[in-house]
């Protein structure tokens, strides 16, 4: 039996813009309630303003993904608000900083790492603890938003490839964990491709080669409402266009 949205809180990291804002919009839009974290605080309001001017619930909670009390601080607040309800994460939120090896700076790395890798640990472990280990109806989801990045490899793409590839061991690591001891929760690994988002600026694509972020966002609405015995391992969404990336 599949499973709606209604009813469900559902957090969503870096919801601030691009493919975050997408996800907490079609969420609210089937009845969710979308608590929108993201450390740029103008843009989760932003978010918050139009899932309630389109009749939806949602609100804003400044998170800062790369700091563990910070990430700790939005799931328990979260919880201690909504209770039970409080069934679904998108560890969305993620940083690309552009360079070759030689010109990546190591504040660079060290950002895309805490961003893209740690960040979803961090939320993951804090939301694990906040669900306990009660049998549930339905399992509560959790969704990392990988790329496909973690799969292929670009030219002055290093930290950003990189993070992404250990995202998705983290994501088969946390599947595993999940099924070997038994946590109500089921794992979701997500890897888009280019999207038409403020990240992508940077690289002066095309529009035409690149995804509305909103075509993803359906897929993360697909995971989280599904029967409550499978699980997505892995799903690449790609455009049919192949864009050429700058050398």
């Amino acid at each position: 039996m599949a499973r709606d949205l209604q009813g469900r809180v559902i957090l969503i990291s870096g919801a601030g813009s691009g493919l975050g804002r997408a996800a907490a919009r079609r969420l609210a839009a089937g009845g969710a309630t979308a608590v929108v974290g993201d450390i740029d605080e103008a843009g989760a309001k932003e978010t918050v303003r139009l899932i309630e001017g389109s009749g939806g619930a949602a609100l804003a909670t400044r998170l800062d993904v790369t700091d563990p009390d910070s990430a700790r601080a939005a799931v328990c607040d979260t919880y201690e608000q909504f209770g039970d309800r409080f069934d679904g994460l998108v560890n969305n939120a993620g940083t690309d900083r552009g360079a070759s090896i030689l010109d990546l700076s190591d504040e660079q790395w060290e950002q895309v790492i805490a961003v893209n890798q740690s960040g979803p640990l961090y939320l993951t472990r804090e939301f694990l603890k906040v669900i306990g280990n009660e049998e549930r109806a339905f399992p509560a989801d959790v969704v990392n938003v990988i790329s496909i990045s973690a799969i292929t490899v670009g030219t002055d793409a290093a930290a950003y490839n990189s993070s992404k590839a250990a995202l998705a061991m983290l994501t088969r690591i946390m599947q595993r964990e999940a099924h070997e001891y038994r946590w109500p929760v089921r794992v979701h690994g997500l890897m888009p491709s280019a999207m038409n988002t403020p990240m992508m600026e940077q690289w002066h694509l095309a529009d035409e080669v690149m995804m509305d972020p909103d075509t993803v966002a359906a897929a993360v609405e697909f995971m989280i409402t599904l029967p409550p015995d499978t699980f997505v391992q892995n799903l690449v969404i790609n455009s049919r266009r192949e864009p050429e990336w700058p050398r």
